[in-house]
C-alpha cells in the first residue's frame, strides 16, 4: 500500500482510477501518471503495481532526504520502481540526485529502476488504443457472440479487418460485435495492433493462439 498520500502540490492534478488488476482504486498526482495506469492496467506482463510505494533515503550537502517513486510493479517476475516525469525535467540537478539515489538503493536488492517519460507513455498511438478498449472492458459479451467471433476467426483463411467481421456475424447490428471485438481485446483473447495507427473499421483482428493465451 502507498507510503505516503498523493497530494496537490503547485496545481497537479490528483485523482483515482478504478483498477480491476488490482482490485482497488489507485491515486495518481498527476495526468501522466494517470495515462500510465492505463497501460499497466492493460500490459498482461504486469502481474501487480502499487503507487506510492516506498521510500528511498539519500544524503545530500549533509541532509538526510527522501524520495518516493511514483511506482512500484512486478514486471515477468523483476521488482521495477518506476518514476513518470516529463522530459524536460528528468535532467535537472535535483532529479539527477533523486534517481542515482533510487538505482543505487535498486542494485542492492536486485531490483530495476525505470524512468518513463511523457514522450515513451504519450507517443504512438498505444495509449490512445489501450484507453479506447479500455471503455469496453466490462462490456458483457455472452457465450453465443464470443464463440461466433472465435470460430470465425479461426475458420477465416486470410486477415480480417473489424468492419469484416462484425458484417459478417450480425450485419443488421454491426456496433453489437464491433463492441464485442474491443471487449476481448482488451481482455487479450484476441488481437488488434494497438501501435500502427488508430483502431478503426479497418483494423485487422487476429485471434490469440493458444499457446499465448496461456501465458
Amino acid at each position: 500500500m502507498p507510503v505516503r498520500k498523493v497530494s496537490n502540490h503547485g496545481g497537479n492534478v490528483v485523482g483515482r482510477f478504478p483498477s480491476a488488476k488490482m482490485g482497488r482504486m489507485i491515486a495518481f498526482e498527476s495526468l501522466l501518471e494517470r495515462d500510465f495506469i492505463y497501460l499497466l492496467e492493460y500490459d498482461r506482463s504486469v502481474e501487480w503495481f502499487e503507487e506510492q510505494p516506498l521510500s528511498i533515503e539519500y544524503v545530500q550537502e549533509g541532509k538526510r532526504l527522501q524520495y518516493t517513486p511514483d511506482f512500484h510493479l512486478l514486471e515477468h517476475r523483476q521488482h521495477v520502481l518506476v518514476e513518470c516525469k516529463p522530459t524536460r525535467f528528468v535532467e535537472t540537478e535535483e532529479n539527477r540526485r533523486k534517481f542515482a539515489a533510487a538505482r543505487v538503493w535498486c542494485g542492492e536488492y536486485d531490483w530495476e529502476f525505470r524512468i518513463m517519460t511523457d514522450q515513451q507513455i504519450r507517443g504512438g498511438f498505444r495509449l490512445q488504443n489501450v484507453k479506447l478498449l479500455a471503455r469496453y472492458a466490462r462490456q458483457k459479451v455472452d457465450a453465443v457472440m464470443r464463440s461466433r467471433i472465435h470460430t470465425f476467426l479461426h475458420d477465416a483463411q486470410s486477415n480480417i479487418s473489424i468492419s469484416n467481421l462484425s458484417d459478417a456475424i450480425l450485419p443488421k447490428h454491426p456496433e453489437t460485435v464491433i463492441a464485442g471485438i474491443l471487449c476481448l481485446a482488451y481482455r487479450h483473447e484476441i488481437t488488434l495492433s494497438l501501435d500502427e495507427a488508430p483502431i478503426s473499421d479497418v483494423t485487422t483482428v487476429l485471434k490469440v493462439l493458444e499457446k499465448e493465451s496461456g501465458q
